[in-house]
């Protein structure tokens, strides 16, 4: 068994993954590297793909849930047809 619990273990980050999110955070990134770092965020960082299932540890698969679910969050809105996001915003706007 291992030390490091599976909720921190995550695939390291090249180099090039590592500038191209830098890149990406003071708005230089040009096309390749805004798709190496949204390709690390996803898979990598979020572990978006992964199975989310700790054996004997509901907090361990919750926490990996918990992160999954932001890089599904940032796929959703990439694949959302921008009519249907003023929907979406009209309803919440709504909700109190």
């Amino acid at each position: 068994m291992s030390l490091v619990p599976e909720v921190f273990k995550t695939v390291g980050l090249t180099k090039r993954e590592m500038y191209a999110i830098r890149q990406l955070e003071y708005g230089k990134a040009d096309a390749d590297a805004q798709r190496v770092a949204l390709a690390a965020i996803l898979k990598k960082i979020c572990r978006t793909y992964d199975c989310h299932f700790v054996p004997e540890s509901d907090r361990q698969t919750a926490f990996l849930e918990g992160r999954a679910f932001v890089g599904q969050q940032i796929t959703k809105v990439m694949r959302l047809d921008p009519n249907e996001l003023n929907a979406m915003q009209e309803v919440n706007s709504n909700v109190r």
